[in-house]
């Protein structure tokens, strides 16, 4: 029951934080940006669908919990240790993917981070990596570039 409270802690509270952001940017008077919706509009409907799906996960996993004592599992110890270098890559992935990108740009960095994840996730086949990588790249950058008009990092080397 503890981890379920932690679970939908994290999610509460970072639904709580992307509509604090919201209306933050809402509230700005100088945001410069062409878009009718703003920035602060869509940062504050995830917040709420953050918290929407954590009160649902926490009710529908509640009922489940309620008055049966369940252990955890027995991991082996090599699983747990596999599980915690799995977790730990993907974070270092993560803050790298965010170093990259003011240096690199949107583009390039996301189509290595995307490359470094599905690795790390499971991927063996570098080819198929790569396609996957690929196609993923150019769905985030349809979507969120060319559809929403989302101005991301060009990047340093995008000014030489």
């Amino acid at each position: 029951m503890k981890t379920l409270f932690g679970e939908v802690f994290i999610v509460a509270l970072l639904g709580i934080l992307s509509v604090a952001e919201g209306v933050r940017l809402v509230n700005k008077e100088n945001l410069q940006t062409t878009d009718t919706l703003g920035p602060g509009y869509y940062s504050i409907g995830v917040g709420v669908f953050l918290l929407a799906v954590g009160l649902a996960y926490f009710f529908s996993q509640r009922k489940k919990l309620t008055g049966v004592a369940i252990a955890p599992p027995a991991a082996a110890p090599a699983a747990d240790s596999a599980h915690n270098r799995t977790m730990l890559g993907m974070v270092v992935v993560m803050i790298g993917y965010i170093v990259l990108m003011d240096v690199a740009g949107y583009l390039p960095s996301t189509a290595v981070f995307f490359l470094l994840i599905n690795r790390i996730a499971g991927f063996r086949s570098w080819l198929v990596n790569a396609g996957v990588s690929a196609l993923m790249t150019a769905a985030f950058y349809l979507v969120f570039v060319e559809w929403l008009g989302i101005i991301f990092p060009r990047g340093l080397l995008a000014d030489w």
